[in-house]
């Protein structure tokens, strides 16, 4: 594996994700990306949403924890900063940066949350264009 992408969100799953790979790919070499995606609001009218500068500011202090997380292992990493629905964005760059692995973590979701909102998780494990870790 030569590229791989971790999509981070400072959940407690997210670190979880980041502590794997920093475990998996620290004496390896690979390029990384982390990918933050932040969702926004729905539009009236308008298929896409729109992030809020309070959205873009959280998206941006997260990626920058991972990146120093992953800096203080060894590992440099580029920031991708993605907007709207994080399934299709983490999908979308898994694709651009032509991923060998994505590695991410689950939120947790209970039965019925799981069921009304989706998983992330199982959005990218099913359509995934390579490899997809999940860190519990």
């Amino acid at each position: 594996m030569k590229k791989v992408l971790i999509a981070y969100d400072g959940s407690e799953g997210a670190k979880r994700a980041l502590q794997t790979a920093v475990e998996l790919f620290r004496k390896r070499e690979v390029v990384v990306t982390v990918v933050g995606v932040a969702e926004g609001m729905p539009l009236y009218g308008f298929a896409g949403t729109l992030p809020s500068p309070e959205q873009q500011e959280e998206r941006q202090r997260q990626l920058e924890e991972a990146e120093k997380t992953l800096a203080e292992h060894g590992i440099a990493s580029t920031l991708a900063k993605r907007s709207g629905d994080p399934a299709t964005a983490i999908l979308d760059e898994a694709q651009t940066e032509g991923a060998d692995v994505i590695v991410m973590g689950t939120r947790g979701l209970s039965g019925p949350e799981r069921w009304l909102l989706g998983s992330v998780s199982t959005k990218v494990l099913h359509h995934a264009p390579c490899s997809v870790l999940v860190a519990r």
